[in-house]
């Protein structure tokens, strides 16, 4: 449950919301009474996400096509929120894939760096953009990353996953950190 008197007025980032949970994110922001921006490497989804909440809620959104992955992207897209509404009180890296289904032995570095690279170093570097500017602003903010479960306890029942175990278990270690 999003706190509506904590969110009234505020604006949040949620990466991967094109769809999933992180729409689903980003609509209980705007339903709590937050500006939303919408951001995923899925321009027209995105898009599209942004258009029915705002439709729905009577909420400000706006959407960001974005790939997580190349920080100077995500500079961007947080300067862009900055630019737009002036602050950002919370920031939900969320942007996530599956897992390529094959096992360990079948795995090529493309394969590792793709899941790597989007599921951990796209929260790095949004948290890492975000929280330089939330650490500048009055009232600071607050960051909320996504993980699977499996980054907890592995994947011993889907052995075709080890970036993906690997990834959120980076992501667990990282909101901790």
């Amino acid at each position: 449950v999003i706190d509506t008197f904590r969110m009234t007025g505020s604006t949040a980032v949620v990466t991967g919301a094109a769809g999933g949970l992180g729409q689903a994110f980003a609509e209980a922001i705007a339903e709590a009474g937050g500006n939303v921006v919408l951001a995923d490497i899925d321009g027209d989804g995105v898009e599209t996400a942004a258009d029915e909440i705002a439709a729905e809620t009577g909420a400000k959104t706006h959407p960001i096509e974005v790939d997580v992955t190349d920080e100077a992207a995500v500079e961007a897209m947080i300067n862009e929120v900055i630019d737009r509404f002036g602050r950002i009180d919370a920031a939900f890296a969320n942007a996530g894939i599956a897992p390529p289904e094959k096992s360990l032995d079948e795995y090529e570095m493309e394969d590792w760096y793709r899941v790597i690279d989007i599921n951990l170093t796209g929260v790095w570097l949004t948290d890492l953009h975000a929280a330089r500017v939330m650490a500048e602003q009055e009232g600071g903010g607050s960051i909320i990353n996504t993980a699977s479960v499996y980054g907890l306890s592995g994947l011993d029942t889907l052995a075709y996953s080890p970036a993906y175990a690997a990834s959120n278990g980076g992501v667990v270690n990282l909101t901790r950190t």
